[in-house]
């Protein structure tokens, strides 16, 4: 399904430009899928009402890891070919990150979707796995949008720390991102404006390690940020951080609020 010969022709080329990559590491390969794998899934794609939503002042979405409460093709594409031996490694050449591991629990990944007025704010991901002893290191991003252009938005951004620089990369159709996670890789997406009724479609998954990206161990929750011109945000956000590092510091197990997949069609 995937093209790998392809990928492998030009591995150092594709890890060249990923190391190079500014403000964030980061990789775009258009065409990932065969097109008629990518039509058949953007065709089949759940509605917003099937899916789990999450919504509040720091983003309106909806996301969903139980992916085999869809069409069959989902399951395909992410646990035979996203998550295939070959590509994790092909990844890692890429990355020059070691060791990489596939999350078979699907944490904060599986399904996006963001209907008209969809966003989600700048922010940092959570550093571990609810679960596993493990760092996450890698975001994977499939995008599933069909005759998307500039003005509907949707926008992937990547940021500097001080928010001084960042890049926007247009969700187009079959185009497949990679960027690396750790303490300062600011990302979100731009306001959706689709009042046509289309929706920013994606397959989302992250990859971990069982070494963190600076080699100490540490831990912090999905932290948000303002962009320069969001005053509220800039007030709200950092009390906000602080609140819920607090209450995820009170608790025994950090993370077990979190929803993971499970094969046999509930979710954890």
């Amino acid at each position: 399904m995937i093209n790998y010969n392809s990928i492998e022709s030009q591995i150092d080329n594709l890890a060249k430009s990923f190391a190079e990559s500014k403000p964030v590491r980061h990789l775009i390969i258009d065409n990932f899928l065969p097109e008629e794998i990518a039509t058949q899934a953007f065709n089949v794609f759940p509605t917003m009402e099937e899916m789990d939503v999450l919504k509040d002042f720091r983003q309106d979405k909806a996301q969903d890891p139980a992916i085999n409460k869809f069409n069959p093709i989902f399951s395909e594409i992410v646990l035979q070919h996203l998550h295939s031996q070959r590509l994790i490694d092909l990844l890692s050449r890429i990355s020059g990150i070691p060791n990489l591991l596939s999350d078979s629990q699907l944490y904060a990944a599986g399904l996006a979707q963001g209907a008209n007025g969809s966003f989600l704010n700048v922010h940092l991901d959570n550093s571990s796995h609810p679960v596993n002893p493990w760092y996450r290191r890698l975001n994977l991003l499939l995008y599933l949008n069909k005759n998307w252009t500039e003005e509907k938005g949707g926008h992937l951004e990547l940021w500097s720390p001080d928010m001084s620089e960042s890049v926007a990369i247009l969700p187009s159709f079959n185009r497949m991102v990679i960027f690396a996670t750790d303490k300062q890789s600011w990302h979100g997406y731009r306001r959706v404006n689709t009042p046509d009724g289309d929706s920013r479609k994606s397959i989302n998954l992250y990859f971990f390690t069982e070494e963190s990206p600076d080699g100490t161990d540490y831990y912090h929750v999905t932290s948000f940020r303002a962009r320069k011109n969001e005053m509220l945000n800039k007030m709200l956000y950092p009390v906000d951080n602080l609140v819920r590092s607090f209450a995820r510091a009170l608790r025994p197990q950090k993370d077990a609020h979190a929803v993971l997949y499970d094969r046999k069609g509930k979710k954890d």
